[in-house]
Formats: C-alpha cells, sequence, structure tokens
C-alpha cells in the first residue's frame, strides 16, 4: 500500500484544514498472507488506506527473541493503567481521532456493487465507473472498510419491540445461498434481543458482506460487517448436530453494534474485553435461547478448550482478566466467567448492570471513554455480598478448579425413583502470572451437582442432554459425598456437569452411575 499526502499548517488551535490523501494497494505477486483478500479478480476489500497520526508503537518489533537480536530491551504489552489520563480520553481501536463524520463517495465498474458504512444516498453511472454515495448521520468511530464485487443482495427486514425498522441486506457470491436463513435468523434474533436487553439499536440498517476464504474472520464496522467464505457461506450443516458457527459468529459481530461501536473502549488495561468478551458472552446467549439451555455445554466446553489451549502457550505472562491483554483472555475466558457470573447472580442482575453500563456511556462522543474497570464496577453494584468472592477470582486473579467425581452408585427405592451417593474431589488453585499454582484457602464455592438420564434424540435428530437434577451447592475444599434422590433412572452424574467453570481437566467432572 502506497499513500501520498502532504499536509502544511500555520493553524491556531481550533482551526480546520483540508487534508487530501492519495492511496494506493499494490500486490506485486499474490501474497502470501490473509492480505491477498484485498485485491481479486472479482472485487476489492480495502480497511485503511489512511495515514496515522503520531507514532505508533503497535509496528515495533514484538518478539523478545528478535528484539534481543538487535539488542533492543523486551517490549512490554501492556497498556495503561485503569485511571491514567492519557488512555481514558483516548479510543483503543483509532488513538488519533475521537468520534468522526463520516462520508464517502465509491467508484468501481459497472458489474460491481461497492459498499461502505452508512445510507446510500445516491447511485449513478459515469463514464466507465459506477459510483455510491453513502453518508453516515450520526458519528461513529474512524474505523471503517469499502468492499466492491460482484454481489447478489438479499433484502430483508426485521421490527424492532419499539417499532424500529431495521433493514437487513447481505451481500454474496452467486451459488453460495446455502445458509442465508441463518445469516438473517441471527440478525433478527439479535436486533430484538439485545435492543430489549442492552439499550436500542443505533442505526437503521444492519448489513453482511461475503468475502474471499483468503482470510478467515468477520469483522464489525458501523452497520457493515464483511464475512469470510469460510466462515459458513458454503458450509454444509445437515448433520442436526452440527454447530451452528453461522448463526453464533453472525450473533457475536452484531453484538459489536453495542460492545464496540456504542461502548467504545479507552486505551487502558484490559479495556478490549469491553468489546470482545461482552460480545461473545452476548452472541453465547442468544445461542441459549435459540438451541436451550441444556445444549450449551458444547459452547462452554469449547471456549475453555481455547483458553486453556491459549494460556499454556503463553510466552510472556498472564494477566489478571481485568488486565487483559490476549485474545485467549477477552475471547475465551470472558465469555467463561460472565456466563457463570449470570448463572450465579440471575439473568435479570447482569443484564441490568450491562443495560446500566451502556447507559453511561453508550454512543458518548466525548472523553473519557469506558474502561474495564468501569465495566467491573457496573457488575459488582448487581452482585450480592455472598458471591462477589466470585468477581473478584475471575477478574482479579488467576482462578482454577480441579473438580473430579470419584464414584456415584444409585439404589433403586421404588418405581423409577433413585437414591443418587456422589462422591466428589474439588480444590480452587490460584496462578501467579507465569503459571505457578498454588492451593486456595476458602470455606466453599457454588458449585453445580447434576444427575442425567441417558441422553437420546429430539424429532430433529439431534442429541439431547436429558437432565434429572440440577442444583448449586456449596462445595468445601477436598471430597464431599451427596445422596440425592431423583426421579427417573441415572446414566452419569458429578460436579459442574456443564463446564461452567475454568477446570484444567474437565472430562472427568463427570461420570457413569453404578446402579447397585
Amino acid at each position: 500500500m502506497v499513500s501520498n499526502y502532504c499536509l502544511t499548517s500555520n493553524t491556531d488551535a481550533g482551526d480546520t484544514l483540508d487534508l487530501v490523501i492519495k492511496s494506493k494497494v499494490i500486490n506485486d505477486k499474490f501474497p502470501n498472507s490473509g492480505f491477498g483478500r484485498e485485491l481479486v479478480h472479482n472485487g476489492s476489500f480495502i480497511a485503511g488506506g489512511m495515514p496515522e497520526i503520531g507514532y505508533s508503537s503497535s509496528i515495533e518489533l514484538s518478539s523478545d527473541e528478535k528484539r534481543r537480536e538487535y539488542e533492543l530491551p523486551e517490549k512490554p504489552d501492556d497498556l495503561p493503567p485503569h485511571d491514567d489520563p492519557y488512555g481514558k480520553k483516548t479510543l483503543l481501536f483509532q488513538d488519533d481521532a475521537d468520534f468522526i463524520d463520516f462520508e464517502a463517495t465509491v467508484s468501481t465498474i459497472p458489474s460491481q456493487i461497492a459498499v461502505a458504512p452508512g445510507y446510500l444516498q445516491r447511485e449513478w453511472i459515469e463514464g466507465d465507473r459506477r459510483y455510491f454515495h453513502y453518508i453516515q448521520d450520526s458519528p461513529i468511530q474512524a474505523f471503517f472498510s469499502v468492499l466492491s464485487a460482484e454481489y447478489e443482495v438479499l433484502r430483508d427486514k426485521t421490527s424492532l419491540p419499539n417499532g424500529q425498522s431495521i433493514d437487513i441486506e447481505i451481500y454474496y457470491q452467486k451459488g453460495h445461498e446455502y445458509n442465508l436463513d441463518r445469516f438473517v435468523q441471527s440478525y433478527k434474533d439479535g436486533l430484538t434481543y439485545f435492543s430489549e436487553t442492552y439499550g436500542p439499536f443505533q442505526f437503521r440498517q444492519m448489513r453482511i458482506l461475503e468475502f474471499p476464504r483468503y482470510a478467515g474472520f468477520a469483522q464489525s464496522f458501523p452497520n457493515t460487517v464483511p464475512f469470510a467464505e469460510s466462515f459458513g457461506w458454503v458450509a454444509d450443516f445437515s448433520d442436526p448436530n452440527s454447530f451452528d458457527y453461522v448463526y453464533y459468529v453472525t450473533a457475536h459481530e452484531l453484538a459489536h453494534q453495542w460492545w464496540g461501536h456504542q461502548i467504545t473502549p479507552n486505551y487502558t488495561r484490559g479495556a478490549n474485553l469491553t468489546s470482545e468478551a461482552l460480545a461473545e458472552f452476548s452472541a453465547l446467549i442468544l445461542s441459549e435461547r435459540k438451541y436451550g439451555k441444556e445444549n450449551m455445554k458444547r459452547f462452554l466446553k469449547d471456549e475453555l478448550d481455547d483458553y486453556l489451549r491459549g494460556r499454556s502457550n503463553e510466552s510472556k505472562k498472564e494477566n489478571v482478566f481485568i488486565n487483559c491483554n490476549r485474545p485467549y483472555q477477552w475471547y475465551n475466558k470472558g465469555s467463561l466467567i460472565l456466563y457463570g457470573l449470570r448463572d450465579l447472580i440471575g439473568e435479570e442482575a447482569i443484564d441490568s448492570a450491562l443495560y446500566n453500563f451502556n447507559a453511561e456511556f453508550g454512543l458518548k462522543t466525548i472523553p473519557p471513554f469506558p474502561g474495564s474497570s468501569d465495566l467491573y464496577r457496573h457488575l459488582e453494584a448487581y452482585t450480592p455480598d455472598s458471591l462477589r468472592y466470585y468477581l473478584d477470582d475471575t477478574w482479579n486473579k488467576i482462578t482454577l478448579y480441579d473438580n473430579k467425581t470419584v464414584e456415584v452408585t444409585a439404589t433403586k427405592i421404588a418405581d423409577d425413583e433413585y437414591d443418587v451417593t456422589i462422591k466428589i474431589h474439588s480444590q480452587k488453585l490460584y496462578a501467579d502470572s507465569a503459571g505457578e499454582e498454588s492451593d486456595a484457602s476458602y470455606e466453599g464455592d457454588y458449585i453445580d451437582i447434576g444427575i442425567f438420564a441417558a441422553e437420546d434424540q429430539d424429532e430433529n435428530g439431534k442429541d439431547r442432554v436429558n437432565p434429572l437434577y440440577v442444583q448449586k451447592y456449596k462445595i468445601k475444599p477436598g471430597e464431599t459425598t451427596l445422596t440425592i434422590r431423583v426421579k427417573g433412572e441415572p446414566v452419569k452424574a458429578g460436579i459442574d456437569p456443564y463446564n461452567k467453570l475454568i477446570d484444567r481437566i474437565p472430562d472427568d467432572n463427570t461420570i457413569l452411575v453404578e446402579i447397585l
């Protein structure tokens, strides 16, 4: 990419001036990276091209090994502390601007459709070029992309509970119609639920745009989401047990319109969790609403595995969550601990905390901007004293569990009625930033004990979990034996059966029941 620009100014503070930038994207050959998506035979995906103002430390050498080769000191990877004046008045995603007024006129070849954030004002052909004029009528971050391709377009609408009508547009390659209904359904479900729960949606439209699988991600810009071909456009979901990642990822990117675009993270430690952890959590809850609470173990186990894998590959140090600085923390750990908090304090409490957090900071165009400590403050306000140990453990410490079911037996006492005796072992551990662990000293934590009948399949052929009993107990460290009466023949039982806690070996949480 080549950018040519010139700025000469003798202006005083408060004056304005025009800056003209000429930028070119040049790929001499096909690149060996995801940047191959930018220019292909059927279109373009341009995110950037604007010069940054000031020094950018983000493109310094980050590898400690490589820095040692050049006799450079190790590069610190922590942002400023939560109360840092500069960090609180600076945006995380764009540190050289606050909010901007956005307008774009984009030209392309006549066979293509060009799309940028904002509302289409006019479309016309002039010479051998096709033009599109977009205006976003409310301030946004200086965070946008422009796409152009030979698109087919699916158009739909949905109405929100307040009567607001939202246009839905799906831009896709012809022949990739397989899962359009999943994209649309996720938008419709999410627009309604997120608006009801977190606050009104700020735009009149939402779009998804397919781009080639040379890169594999989706990214949420204001009312516009580029979405990689490899994320489900041609996926086969004929197996009823397939993980519907199209619905899930679409929900995550839609949630960023609240967490990332209404709530705009500041430039302090852990601030990105207010965008990514909340978006991941919101997608998790929307998926629970669609697929049922009893089927969430698959989602939670995936998040747990990704977090444990991430921390095992950590090359520097693991921060506590409130200061998190790695994707495996703000995505995977974040959704787990927020889901666990919701399970403890209740849906109404966490929804109220998030609504109030957004009410205080959402769509705020002037500093101070919110960070992780602001979210923590709102969650703490809705967490009873007896459960604040969980907030402290998950946000201010690195907490792990060693939960295991040792033995489960059942005695039949009547027709279809059993006494189930469960012997479990539980221990909470604290780890330091280098991964050294020590046993925690505590009176007991609230943990699920579950007993399950045999799994079967629903009318659609999807595997179904059949809980006979799931209840929280205050489990002390060490061994505990419980006897619980259930109706129905028990097959499996144990501690934390849905993997809501961060357990290093979750597969031994539940075991088969021995019928005596």
